[in-house]
């Protein structure tokens, strides 16, 4: 370890000088009347205090043996461990279940946010879990230009569950004409009456999506919209 009057020469960086003196981990090193602070361990000794160089007239060679020692120290250093910071996960809300559950019922909404301006205003589409299970789901839209479907939303809705899935615009409602609904049901930690995977196929009416009077309150929402089921088990 370098201490105060050891001649020295910096690792990572040309130049060196003599240690005048150490506060903590760094080393004030003086060259051509100039301080330096720089970390001890970013330093070699050439030249431990009370000695002399052997050619008291030749310029200070860089000591190679002492700069492999010194580099091979600062590898032996272990670094410091991350902090690892454990994040408690959300508890999940206890699952309410309806008498009318087990029959599962399946829809989707459209709401403006504002109804008297279907011109310019946004149509929010959700999915609507009417039902006493978890869906994990995929809603599909028909990609015309391609010939094929692509994902509009993929995800698990709760039971008893509305989630946003897009919203549109006139100009661009015509890109959820035709959609595919695939789902699975399940319960979590308990036991449940197996239902079959969904795989549901529909084509919207498009022309309602400019009539103002089509948008009115239904069973799900209590403010203008249109819903239109996907799926039903009741009669």
């Amino acid at each position: 370890m370098a201490k105060t009057g050891d001649t020295v020469r910096f690792l990572n960086t040309t130049g060196g000088g003599v240690i005048t003196r150490i506060e903590g981990r760094i080393a004030y090193v003086e060259e051509d009347g100039f301080e330096t602070p720089v970390l001890l361990s970013e330093v070699v000794v050439v030249l431990p205090a009370g000695h002399e160089p052997a050619n008291k007239g030749a310029r200070m060679m860089f000591d190679q043996k002492a700069f492999d020692e010194g580099k091979k120290e600062i590898r032996s250093t272990p670094a410091p461990k991350p902090v690892e910071v454990t994040v408690a996960p959300e508890p999940e809300l206890p699952v309410e279940e309806t008498e009318y559950g087990e029959q599962m019922a399946i829809a989707l909404v459209f709401e403006p946010e504002n109804a008297k301006a279907l011109s310019t205003t946004k149509i929010n589409v959700a999915l609507v879990n009417d039902s006493n299970y978890f869906l994990f789901f995929s809603l599909l839209i028909r990609d015309n230009e391609a010939k094929a479907w692509k994902s509009l939303f993929t995800g698990e809705v709760a039971p008893n569950e509305m989630i946003d899935l897009a919203s549109y615009k006139q100009d661009t409602i015509s890109e959820i004409e035709r959609v595919v609904f695939q789902a699975i049901a399940y319960k979590k930690g308990k036991s449940f009456q197996v239902k079959y995977p969904l795989n549901v196929s529909k084509k919207l009416d498009l022309t309602k999506f400019f009539k103002a009077h089509c948008f009115r309150p239904g069973v799900y929402l209590d403010t203008p919209c249109i819903e239109i089921p996907l799926y039903s088990e009741r009669r």
